[in-house]
């Protein structure tokens, strides 16, 4: 639901002061029942349409198990990815979208003092294999769940990375624990798949697996509301596409500095990047 409210302020419908939602003028206008101007019968119509019906019952049982496998069926994108078939097109489908994120991911994350990458959810490793080219003294591991591990070691082989520079271990980042040795952590276009409970979990196993200095990096779609304005429409409007496939969300800039301080970390960085993505850093000082 907070997802829809993020995107009815950005249009101009509703105004949040200090916590309390209020219509908007226009809204007034145009969606009230007793305007002259009212349009809310024309729109109501679009609750027939399948996708509308589709997104409001994802908002009212708090799930998204849409993923259509045949007719009269459906899963979720989790369950999805534990079978062969799916996991290999998702992951060769998020390998494609890297090859055009990841080259700018490299130019904003700056790694000269780091030694090492934990590319946790890392897919094919796309994200780390451009940051390893960039800075050659840097090695990664990628953390993944199987059959994905897989592919991971056969992307990484093709950029002559693996085994010397890259390693994959096969496990799943929310039950197993963190390898300890690396000076940052990666998470890119991973935690807006899941609910704000398991962005925590994850985010604190982080900051224990660290050592002090040791950095957070989250490389994603994050509605910018800093300073109290509302997200920018196209940042608001593709949070609530996610909300239809997955657990989570396009979480806000406030909502990451919120979670990631409420784990331990400090000096939280914001950085735009391209296509309305941007990179949240944050280190552990202690």
């Amino acid at each position: 639901m907070r997802t829809m409210l993020r995107l009815f302020e950005s249009w101009g419908l509703i105004t949040n002061e200090a916590g309390r939602l209020h219509a908007t003028a226009a809204s007034v206008r145009y969606l009230s029942g007793k305007s002259p101007d009212s349009v809310a019968s024309y729109i109501a119509t679009m609750k027939y349409k399948p996708s509308v019906r589709e997104l409001y019952e994802v908002l009212r049982d708090g799930g998204a198990d849409t993923w259509h496998v045949e007719r009269g069926v459906t899963k979720s994108w989790d369950a999805l990815m534990q079978t062969d078939e799916f996991a290999d097109l998702n992951t060769r489908g998020m390998e494609e979208r890297g090859r055009i994120f990841a080259p700018h991911l490299a130019t904003l994350l700056d790694c000269t003092d780091e030694s090492s990458i934990l590319d946790v959810g890392g897919g094919s490793g796309v994200y780390s294999a451009y940051l390893l080219m960039r800075y050659p003294a840097l090695t990664a591991t990628i953390l993944e769940r199987p059959p994905v591990d897989q592919l991971a070691r056969r992307c990484l082989t093709e950029r002559k990375l693996y085994p010397d520079r890259a390693r994959v271990i096969a496990g799943d980042m929310f039950v197993d624990p963190l390898p300890r040795d690396a000076s940052l952590h990666l998470y890119s276009h991973v935690l807006h798949n899941w609910g704000s409970d398991k962005v925590r979990l994850l985010l604190n196993k982080s900051y224990d697996a660290l050592r002090p200095g040791g950095r957070v990096a989250i490389f994603s779609c994050h509605p910018d509301d800093r300073g109290g304005h509302p997200s920018p429409a196209a940042e608001a409007e593709y949070s609530v596409l996610l909300t239809t496939g997955y657990e989570g969300c396009c979480y806000s800039f406030e909502d990451m500095r919120t979670m990631l301080e409420d784990a331990g970390f400090e000096q939280i960085g914001y950085h735009k990047s391209i296509c309305n993505r941007s990179l949240v850093v944050a280190r552990k000082t202690t």
